[in-house]
């Protein structure tokens, strides 16, 4: 599987991207309105790591905070 932590199981997400115009309310204006929502996906912050696992070195496809887990022990 791709795009997958293989410590923690983290993967993508999707989320809208909301498209706003217009001036605040606060700033003066009539408001923001919102124009357009497309959906998109946010990925995780894969990285390749070399992990010694009892005994043997394994490379594995590790999230940014898995890693941090993984050397601070």
């Amino acid at each position: 599987m791709s795009k997958v932590c293989e410590m923690c199981g983290k993967g993508p997400l999707v989320v809208n991207s909301v498209i706003r115009r217009g001036k605040a309310r606060a700033a003066g204006g009539v408001g923001r309105k919102v124009t357009g929502i497309s959906k998109t996906r946010q990925l995780p912050n894969l990285q390749r790591v070399t992990v010694t696992r009892s005994g043997a070195s394994v490379r594995l496809r590790l999230c940014t905070k898995c890693m941090r887990s993984v050397h601070a022990a």
